[in-house]
């Protein structure tokens, strides 16, 4: 019954639904199936597992506090470990500190795990990030010795020479590597490109535009797409504040380029 429940909340969080879909939703078709299959009496068992929200709350932290507690242990043992941080702003405004941590672990394999996400309340200086972080390991005693390598984008608060994270973090253990994200590095270099190639990008987004930017279009290319058995039906924009989408809304239009032919 135990190995049963905790599957439940397993289920229950990876869905990422309001923990209230256990009692009204989960449970209840649980009950139904049982009984109509196995009985009367096994209906009664499953009716003893508890899935109200404040129950599935108390055992989703506690499992969480668990893996965190197992992670740190494994960071710990570890003779060495990197740091790679990113600070991310969502649509409401909202500043949070995501921290990635690489490791070696006891099968001598090397796993990388999120040690910290933390919202930002104020500023988001480089002084305010090395805080949150410093309190974290002060609070699990995770040794700053062992910090074989650090990685951060190439934001001013990150690299800054004077009160820049990387900088900040070198106070605490001069030895240890400092690195450039690779992906923002590409981010960065695709500024530059080429004009030919530029031209190419402009056209794509253009073509995208053409057909995103109306609801008739839109429903007619869907329809384009269906009757030739795509694999997709949708274009996808591209925005300048993810630079990652540029490559997807590139990858979608060449995988379509024959429908778009079609809708042209």
């Amino acid at each position: 019954m135990k190995k049963c429940y905790l599957r439940y909340l397993k289920l229950i969080a990876k869905s990422k639904k309001p923990h209230t879909i256990g009692e009204k939703l989960l449970k209840p078709c649980l009950l139904n199936a049982v009984e109509e299959v196995l009985g009367e009496e096994a209906k009664n068992k499953i009716q003893k597992i508890p899935l109200s929200n404040n129950t599935v709350k108390a055992r989703i932290d506690k499992i969480s506090f668990d893996m965190e507690e197992q992670l740190v242990v494994k960071i710990k043992n570890s003779p060495f470990y990197a740091l790679q941080c990113n600070k991310s702003t969502d649509v409401s405004q909202c500043c949070q500190l995501l921290v990635f941590v690489r490791f070696l672990d006891d099968d001598n394999t090397i796993k990388e795990e999120l040690l910290l996400l933390q919202e930002l309340g104020t500023t988001s200086k480089g002084s305010d990030v090395m805080k949150i972080i410093n309190d974290y390991f002060e609070k699990h005693d995770i040794m700053w010795e062992k910090l074989a390598g650090f990685c951060t984008d190439g934001a001013p608060a990150m690299l800054g020479s004077r009160s820049g994270l990387a900088t900040l973090v070198k106070e605490k253990i001069c030895s240890v590597l400092t690195t450039h994200c690779v992906i923002h590095r590409q981010a960065l270099a695709s500024k530059t490109l080429p004009e030919e190639l530029i031209y190419t990008l402009k056209q794509s987004v253009k073509m995208v535009n053409a057909i995103k930017s109306s609801a008739l279009n839109t429903r007619i290319f869907k329809i384009i797409c269906s009757d030739l058995d795509s694999e997709y039906e949708t274009l996808l924009f591209h925005t300048e504040v993810r630079w990652l989408s540029k490559g997807n809304m590139l990858t979608r239009l060449f995988s379509l380029k024959e429908e778009v032919t079609v809708f042209n």
